[in-house]
């Protein structure tokens, strides 16, 4: 069978589209077994046999990435080079029924997997204007299409595979994938409550919270950083791009100045029916009607009820048909709680029950302007005292979303003094989930950690921590030195977010590129900008991983000027500012001199970073992003013009592996 020779090398990036023509040119079974004909989404989850086409990324059982090596592990390139079990012995060599594709097809598409399987260009552009060339080094330019870059599939894993920061971001700009995901990682830590001593559970991961909380003082936030970074990785064992949301509680759809007709709660935390789970009820006797309320959205038990009995009837919310209601929401959503009476307190709201005050956007104002972390945090053992933080907002949200019941009933009178009961129960079992307790489990420290809201609450206090910190760089706890436990950190390692590696962000899009060929002009395809996104305190363009370049260039971005080239003014609207970036210059040494080293050192390498590992850079974008959308856009382009030492444009200089827009907090 004679090899198809090595398609010749791209000028742009190499993206799906170049795997589809190596694969098309190699031929093959159409069908089960094919590897044409499919969409990246597709390809991404096609399975031979049952082993997965790409080798996914995750972690050990001990935490430890095994992102490294992902395309060599891929069946896909074990089959193409006829590798075990593509050898013959048990199946064939890919493509199956085709010709074997050369070597150095196959090491590309190695790299593109390596460099999580970029999508293909979404369009192109024509570039206006002419360059000249002043040497062979830059290359002319005369109406020639330039490729458009889509956003990543999947951007989380993107930044898990490349080592950066994972982004905690607004629980209301998550997608339905990212939803989807952090609902797997609960489910999965929830499976684990059967063995008893395996501290991953959920329950014995809430058990900490329950044994060890610090409140009142200054530990309340080093403490839960710590939680919270100890719990999201718990997640990630099961799935290592999961990062925990926040949750912005006086956004304006929650209406802060009339909460109870506001959105309560987060809609990735509302109960809702899938078509799964009302199938499920109607195989247990539920009518039809149970289908038109697939998709709605509810914030506690109270909405659900109703919702059922005015469809199905009042006896499909009692006895064991509320029983099985339970078990279809939970089944749809694992970050529903029945156990969760969110604005409700009783018979009214706590706004109209007892006129609390449910957090305002001034209240986190106030917050912020504080000066001390005694006033922000709290006091420690000689001033002891609740920090302004800790009482509203934070207080706040665990009475606004645990709630009081309205359909407790009892015969006793009522006791004031009444609290969350914690002695004799099975958390998370069906039997404590299918009670009607006086008061949702957010209502107390002891129990709150059972209630998967009690996550993105947290997330956003450390939030508020972090957006402090930046503003009073010296405001710091008394005693750096403590231990939190029940783990072995200090109170001095919980100042730096960054090294727990994630940081706060509203939202932003990632367009993978490759560092395989350079990019002569980088556009982005449209990003939409959500409405809660709109609130940003700043924003940013980042270049991922951005080799030493050969030659010094300024950058310039651009956003929503798609046809900016070197002649472009920098009093256009769009204009958004530039990187200047110092050139190596030529290599001086042997073979491998100036090569970009491993991501990971060796195994006991100690030495320090090497001069040549890729780099980031940031370029502040606010004024202009706020410019556009003041003026109505409501989606921006990202575009990259590369000016050269001469002022003129040089499309062979840049490499980098992606380009991203980040708003921030």
């Amino acid at each position: 069978m004679a090899k198809n020779e090595a398609q010749p090398k791209p000028a742009a990036p190499f993206t799906w589209g170049d795997v589809q023509a190596i694969l098309a040119a190699a031929g093959g079974n159409e069908g089960p077994g094919g590897l044409t004909g499919l969409t990246l989404p597709e390809f991404l989850a096609l399975q031979l046999h049952g082993t997965p086409l790409i080798a996914p990324v995750s972690t050990t059982c001990c935490g430890n990435s095994d992102a490294k090596g992902r395309g060599a592990r891929s069946s896909l390139i074990r089959g193409l080079r006829g590798l075990p079990p593509f050898d013959g012995k048990q199946f064939p060599r890919l493509p199956w029924g085709g010709s074997p594709v050369a070597d150095e097809d196959i090491d590309r598409i190695e790299t593109w997997i390596e460099e999580g399987c970029p999508g293909e260009l979404v369009g192109s552009i024509a570039l206006a204007g002419e360059v000249s060339v002043a040497t062979e080094a830059r290359v002319e330019v005369k109406g020639l299409p330039g490729p458009v870059f889509g956003p990543a599939s999947d951007p989380a894993a993107w930044r898990y595979a490349k080592g950066e920061l994972r982004q905690r971001m607004d629980v209301d700009v998550l997608g339905e994938p990212q939803k989807e995901r952090l609902r797997h990682a609960f489910r999965e830590l929830y499976k684990l409550n059967k063995w008893v001593g395996d501290k991953r559970s959920y329950n014995n991961l809430a058990l900490i919270h329950q044994n060890h909380c610090q409140h009142g003082w200054e530990r309340f936030l080093p403490w839960h950083r710590v939680y919270l970074y100890e719990f999201e990785l718990a997640l990630q064992d099961f799935c290592p791009d999961v990062t925990m949301p926040w949750w912005d509680f006086p956004a304006e759809r929650y209406k802060p100045e009339d909460p109870a007709n506001g959105a309560i709660l987060p809609d990735a935390f509302k109960g809702f029916l899938t078509e799964a789970s009302a199938r499920f009820l109607r195989d247990h006797g539920f009518p039809a009607k149970i289908d038109t309320l697939i998709g709605q959205l509810w914030a506690n038990p109270t909405q659900i009820y109703d919702a059922v009995s005015k469809a199905c009837g009042k006896a499909y919310v009692e006895g064991e048909n509320r029983k099985r209601l339970i078990d279809a929401l939970l089944e749809a959503n694992s970050l529903w709680y029945p156990l969760r009476y969110s604005g409700q307190f009783g018979k009214g709201t706590i706004d109209t029950v007892i006129h609390y005050h449910y957090p305002a956007k001034e209240d986190i104002d106030e917050i912020l302007s504080l000066r001390t972390f005694r006033d922000f945090g709290g006091g420690s053992l000689y001033v002891d005292s609740f920090g302004f933080l800790d009482q509203n907002p934070h207080n706040t949200m665990h009475i606004w979303t645990g709630g009081m019941n309205p359909a407790f009933k009892t015969d006793a009178p009522a006791d004031r003094n009444s609290a969350v009961r914690v002695a004799g129960r099975k958390f998370h079992q069906r039997d404590d989930l299918y009670s009607e307790p006086q008061f949702g489990d957010m209502f107390s420290n002891l129990t709150a950690s059972y209630d998967p809201i009690f996550w993105p609450v947290h997330a956003n206090i450390d939030r508020l921590w972090w957006r402090w910190q930046q503003d009073h760089p010296d405001g710091l706890p008394a005693d750096l030195d403590s231990a939190l436990t029940p783990w072995s950190y200090a109170v001095r390692d919980t100042l730096d977010m960054n090294r727990f590696g994630y940081e706060y962000v509203r939202g932003g899009c990632l367009m993978p590129v490759g560092l395989t060929n350079p990019v002569g002009r980088f556009v982005s395809a449209p990003i939409v900008v959500p409405k809660a996104t709109k609130s940003f305190r700043s924003a940013e363009v980042r270049l991922h991983r951005v080799p030493q370049l050969p030659r010094s260039c300024f950058i310039r971005v651009f956003l929503n000027t798609p046809d900016a080239d070197a002649s472009t003014p920098l009093n256009v609207a769009g204009y958004a500012g530039y990187a200047a970036i110092f050139g190596h210059g030529e290599c001086y040494g042997g073979p491998g001199h100036c090569e970009i080293p491993p991501a990971e050192n060796r195994k006991f390498d100690l030495r320090e970073r090497s001069m040549n590992t890729p780099r980031n850079h940031r370029i502040d974008v606010t004024r202009a992003a706020r410019r556009l959308i003041a003026a109505g856009a409501t989606s921006l382009t990202v575009s990259l013009v590369v000016i050269g030492a001469s002022y003129e444009e040089d499309r062979e200089l840049l490499r980098l592996d992606g380009v991203s827009l980040n708003f921030l907090d």
